[in-house]
């Protein structure tokens, strides 16, 4: 028998969280090509609170065990798989089908961790071995347990889309997981970055960590203009877009000539909401946008092997107890967080 999480009956109680539940399962066995991982870490993506609330995903089953990102020890192999041993440390993609790049079709969302499939938290996991990526020693438990969704998802939006590299000004909004796993590429593949965030606190950390401009958009509510004021009216050549169409408008305002914006977030609104832009806008500065469905197992393996090379360490703010896993997702419901969230297993 193992232990495991579930959603339980989806927005119920406070914001949500009050569904979660831990049920005792028989442990699985791996099938052909498949691999048995005791589960060593998990970590947690806003995402994952929107499938709590209802808000993400339909018709998932209350039994549905939670959360994308996960790092594991793979204990047993199945039939016909090679390139894995035990006591390998492995992560994976959390659209399971997804790849290769070119690969893509919304037929991937029906293996999605922690909401079409089950997810990482509990304590053995079955993973397709074909999915899975061997994580490089150097790489602690920590950051490969938080890096799958924002590894993918930043790749794509960032470098496959954006082209982001030496000479590049990165823009990216918040302080979350996605941004600040942002900050550390770019930094790592010699790009220039921005960052905004309604905390000067954060704003600091983010300087130390190697952002070049820092934004407070509650003392700038145009912020975009901070921006240009602050590069001499360059603005920024990739846009990392983490607020969605709601404040599109100051995102095209804060862009360069030619800026590519790969758009993958809604936090100032909804992923329902028009877009508040000046066609004339987009048009005048010949601005590429392109929707960042996560990214393909190749883009995380392309990630995994920078974070590996450049010694790149993941911040996590808070690290919980399996058992106290509904805390966990309360710290990371408050926003207090930088960085990462992640829960032990």
């Amino acid at each position: 028998m193992m232990r495991a999480w579930e959603i339980g009956p989806r927005n119920i109680g406070s914001r949500g969280i009050g569904g979660l539940r831990l049920a005792e399962r028989a442990a699985p066995d791996p099938g052909p090509g498949e691999v048995l991982v005791r589960v060593i870490a998990a970590g947690l993506n806003y995402r994952d609170l929107m499938v709590l609330r209802g808000q993400y995903g339909t018709g998932v089953p209350d039994t549905r065990v939670p959360l994308s990102d996960g790092v594991g020890e793979v204990i047993a192999l199945g039939e016909c798989v090679t390139g894995l041993k035990p006591g390998d440390r492995v992560i994976a993609p959390h659209f399971l089908g997804w790849r290769d790049d070119a690969a893509y079709s919304p037929a991937v969302f029906a293996q999605d961790m922690g909401v079409s499939a089950d997810g990482w938290l509990a304590e053995r996991i079955v993973l397709p071995a074909a999915a899975a990526l061997k994580v490089p020693e150097g790489v602690g438990d920590q950051t490969a347990a938080s890096l799958a969704v924002v590894g993918a998802t930043v790749w794509h939006a960032m470098v496959a889309f954006g082209g982001a590299g030496a000479g590049s000004l990165v823009l990216v909004q918040g302080t979350g997981g996605v941004s600040i796993f942002a900050l550390l590429l770019a930094k790592a593949l010699g790009a220039s970055f921005a960052i905004t965030s309604s905390s000067d606190d954060k704003l600091a950390r983010a300087r130390a960590m190697g952002a070049d401009y820092a934004i407070n958009y509650k003392a700038r509510p145009d912020w975009s203009a901070a921006l240009l004021e602050a590069t001499g009216g360059r603005g920024a050549d990739v846009v990392v877009d983490t607020l969605g169409f709601s404040a599109l408008g100051e995102t095209i305002a804060a862009c360069a000539t030619n800026a590519r914006i790969g758009t993958l977030g809604a936090l100032a609104g909804s992923p329902q909401d028009v877009a508040g832009a000046s066609q004339g806008a987009l048009i005048g500065k010949n601005i590429a946008i392109k929707g960042i469905a996560s990214g393909s197992r190749a883009m995380l393996e392309a990630a995994l092997a920078v974070v590996a090379e450049r010694g790149i360490a993941i911040p996590v703010d808070h690290e919980f107890a399996f058992a106290d896993a509904p805390a966990a997702f309360a710290c990371l419901d408050s926003g207090s967080h930088f960085g990462k969230i992640v829960i032990r297993t």
